[in-house]
């Protein structure tokens, strides 16, 4: 994560993230295929974390949006670059996934009720998890000048509004 405060993912080499980690490339390509396999099972470990800090789903959105604060120029190095796209399709499928597992436990959460209730809760948890990665784009987009509080109300009131149990 070093690393990507000051350089674009694509410009990095396993060179440098076994220089900055100590670690010899034979040990790096014994625990990951390449650097995307590295970036996709960081990704994963830090939803994984944030997810778990979180009791509702509010708490999830409210800690999403202040990671991404918090490191918004490792998120700018890893959006800028040409894994946008695969950066994108992991972490909507990271989310998605994270969504259709809280769905099977209790929970008072409305959006994890309308999961349970959904006729399709795997096309809902798509739809809810495109919409959080859309407000993150957009943030990102205006160059995260909107206040954290503003974007945290509105991911809130849009994934609240898509999950809201009346029949479209």
């Amino acid at each position: 994560m070093v690393l990507l405060e000051t350089n674009s993912f694509d410009h990095l080499t396993v060179d440098q993230i076994c220089k900055e980690a100590l670690l010899h490339r034979s040990s790096f390509y014994r625990y990951f295929n390449d650097k995307y396999d590295l970036l996709e099972q960081t990704l994963k470990a830090q939803v994984v974390r944030i997810v778990d800090n979180g009791n509702s789903e509010d708490d999830i959105v409210k800690q999403v949006v202040m990671y991404i604060d918090q490191h918004r120029d490792v998120v700018r190095h890893l959006a800028a670059s040409d894994t946008h796209s695969s950066l994108y399709s992991e972490l909507l499928q990271i989310l998605t996934q994270m969504f259709l597992e809280r769905r099977e436990q209790e929970s008072s959460d409305p959006v994890i009720q309308a999961l349970q209730k959904s006729d399709n809760p795997e096309l809902l948890a798509y739809t809810l998890s495109g919409a959080i990665l859309g407000g993150f784009h957009w943030w990102q987009s205006k160059n995260y000048n909107v206040p954290v509080a503003e974007v945290i109300s509105f991911v809130r009131e849009t994934v609240h509004s898509l999950s809201d149990d009346k029949k479209m």
